[in-house]
């Protein structure tokens, strides 16, 4: 078990990886192709950045679209981002003293991050707004939450050896693999990261690009992401 996990954790990183590589390098040649991107201290190009920034730090697109989902989106990636500092406790050695200031953070993030995809589900079933959200993209946070609870198992009820766990992640990224911790969940809640990981859809990989794009429409410059999309 543990060797098919190794091997398929190599498979789905690189290809995520190659995916998100091919895809930046499509737009950045794109952008190369519009002069108009290029004219120095261009106010409009300026400002696309600017209102770029705000729509990806505060998600201000879905604020003003769906304020009640907007609510659950934010503190899902709020607490995301701090579970997977957490979790770098286990990919580093030594670990920083910054990770280790997060950890009690990134442990109450743990709890409330599968509350809040509960959160995004019920709003996204019961909202005639997002009638129109794909049976993928409810999938993607299905399997997020499975993430998130058995993480959350782990923590409180049945706890794997951290030690053993530590272990096989260096092992991993080092190419120098170690045996996989016993009990049930870790392996379960490994198999499931690299599902996320293999069908996280392109455009959230590279949601900064999308947004921009969507801020050069509303400002009537030239779009390279439809463009590539043809």
């Amino acid at each position: 078990m543990g060797t098919i996990i190794i091997i398929a954790a190599y498979g789905v990183y690189a290809a995520f990886w190659i995916r998100f590589f091919l895809h930046t390098l499509a737009w950045w040649r794109g952008r190369r192709e519009d002069p108009v991107v290029f004219l120095p201290r261009r106010p409009s190009t300026i400002t696309t950045w600017v209102l770029t920034v705000r729509d990806v730090v505060l998600f201000w697109r879905l604020l003003k679209v769906n304020p009640t989902l907007w609510i659950g989106e934010y503190v899902f990636h709020a607490t995301f981002l701090l579970v997977m500092l957490r979790h770098l406790r286990y990919f580093l050695d030594p670990v920083p003293a910054w990770v280790w200031d997060l950890q009690l953070p990134g442990l109450i993030a743990g709890y409330a991050l599968p509350v809040s995809l509960v959160y995004i589900l019920i709003v996204r079933s019961c909202s005639e707004r997002e009638k129109y959200s794909s049976p993928a993209n409810m999938l993607l946070l299905l399997l997020l939450l499975a993430v998130s609870g058995t993480g959350v198992l782990m923590h409180a009820l049945f706890k794997p050896d951290l030690i053993g766990v530590k272990l096989f992640s260096l092992g991993v990224l080092s190419l120098t693999p170690a045996p996989l911790p016993g009990g049930a969940l870790f392996p379960m809640h490994a198999v499931l990261v690299l599902v996320v990981v293999a069908l996280l859809p392109t455009h959230i990989v590279t949601a900064p690009l999308v947004i921009l794009e969507a801020r050069r429409r509303d400002l009537g410059l030239p779009q390279v992401m439809h463009e590539m999309d043809k």
